[in-house]
């Protein structure tokens, strides 16, 4: 019965055959996202459409799928029909290739480039807003998404014939020109990168380095990848940094210290030269008490540092 109806299918005329290809095409474009909001909106009583799960889900997964599907199915309606020339029938051939390669390249690359950002989003929304891992998710994400592109973009062109090895060595030929006409800015996007996956600051830290004999203390306001560094030092003032700058010079990251190393003097009078030694017997029992100082080393200094006419001074000297 299945045979039959299969032999009858193909026997029947054009435009019969390919009215399911049609079908999936216009279901997938016009009643797939009303569908599923129905459906949504019938099971869960909230409007928040566009933020949903099976929104993202239809847009980006079943609905390309349902393209790729019903154009595979038509190009292959369409590649049975032969045509009275044949320069006609080789230009339909062709054409039809093209179609099912570029519509494969593209759903498979939209498909992964959709689940990448998805999965960058879902990690940047998992750490918190000053997690200096947000920084190593935001450029693997870029990285990996330019990298399905370019890998589909080279696969399409494989697919139609074209050899990819006669673009990659005009690219090297081309990449060499331009490293010698921009070397700077490459030199500056390439220590972009660097600084994006080692993570020596990130924004909102506290920095010091030493550029050129010119000392710079700030907070960190913007890395960018083509444009400079902006550090914001204590007067307000904005100074923008090429990024090769930092992988040639110190870099002191006051934000990420562990411990504060506090010194101040007390002065006593020479009046009470008698209670010394009970005062710093006192207080070197205060800072061992003290759970916010350093205990586990010896950091905890307070001894008699010098006298002068007016006074005596002791030095406390600890690591918080």
């Amino acid at each position: 019965m299945s045979h039959r109806s299969c032999n009858s299918y193909l026997g029947s005329p054009l435009y019969i055959q390919i009215i399911p290809a049609i079908g999936i095409i216009a279901f997938a474009l016009w009643f797939l996202g009303p569908l599923m909001r129905y459906l949504r909106s019938h099971f869960r009583n909230d409007t928040n459409w566009k933020k949903s799960r099976a929104y993202h889900i239809s847009t980006s997964y079943v609905q390309p799928l349902l393209l790729w599907s019903g154009t595979i199915i038509l190009c292959s309606i369409l590649d049975r029909v032969v045509l009275p020339l044949e320069a006609s029938q080789a230009v339909k051939i062709r054409f039809l290739n093209f179609v099912k390669s570029l519509s494969t390249v593209l759903t498979v690359a939209y498909c992964l480039s959709s689940l990448i950002q998805q999965s960058q989003k879902f990690f940047m929304e998992t750490t918190g807003a000053d997690d200096t891992r947000k920084m190593g998710f935001e450029f693997a994400g870029r990285a990996i998404y330019t990298a399905v592109w370019v890998a589909s973009v080279s696969l399409f062109m494989e697919l139609l014939g074209f050899s990819t090895q006669k673009w990659i060595t005009a690219g090297g030929l081309g990449t060499v020109l331009l490293t010698l006409a921009g070397r700077e800015i490459f030199t500056n996007f390439l220590s972009s990168v660097m600084i994006h996956a080692t993570r020596p600051f990130v924004v909102n830290e506290w920095i010091q380095t030493k550029i050129e004999g010119y000392e710079v203390s700030g907070t960190v306001e913007h890395v960018g990848w083509w444009s400079p560094t902006i550090i914001r030092g204590d007067d307000r003032e904005a100074v923008h940094i090429p990024n090769h700058k930092f992988t040639v010079n110190v870099v002191r990251n006051l934000s990420q210290k562990s411990h504060w190393r506090i010194k101040t003097h007390l002065a006593i009078s020479h009046l009470d030269v008698n209670k010394i030694s009970n005062i710093v017997a006192d207080m070197r029992k205060v800072l061992a008490k003290n759970p916010q100082i350093e205990q586990q080393r010896l950091h905890r200094r307070v001894f008699l540092d010098n006298m002068d006419p007016e006074n005596q001074a002791l030095l406390v000297r600890i690591l918080k």
